[in-house]
């Protein structure tokens, strides 16, 4: 196995940290996505999007989440990071000019 084959994206496509979030935080602690989103001060629409996988989790969600179930910024953050570094190398590459 290469290099580039040991760094790459994992084969199947990690979960969107919102779908994450709704059925491990709504879902187990039976909240509805607006009485969550009362709880973290974001709109219900948001919440809504996020949960649906429309939006990603920005550092002002990961830092709502993390304060208000206890667990850490960085977990959003690298969940996050995880999906967006799976759909850049599953997807066609943009049209550059080589640097150098």
């Amino acid at each position: 196995m290469s290099d580039t084959e040991v760094l790459s994206a994992p084969q199947f496509k990690p979960s969107h940290p919102g779908g994450i979030f709704k059925r491990q935080i709504l879902a187990e602690n039976n909240l509805t996505v607006t009485e969550a989103a009362d709880r973290l001060g974001i709109t219900r629409k948001h919440l809504s999007n996020f949960c649906n996988e429309h939006v990603p989790c920005s550092l002002d969600l990961a830092q709502r989440i993390a304060a208000a179930t206890g667990s850490g910024v960085a977990m959003w953050i690298n969940l996050q990071a995880k999906y967006d570094t799976w759909l850049a190398e599953h997807s066609e590459p943009p049209k550059v000019k080589a640097i150098g």
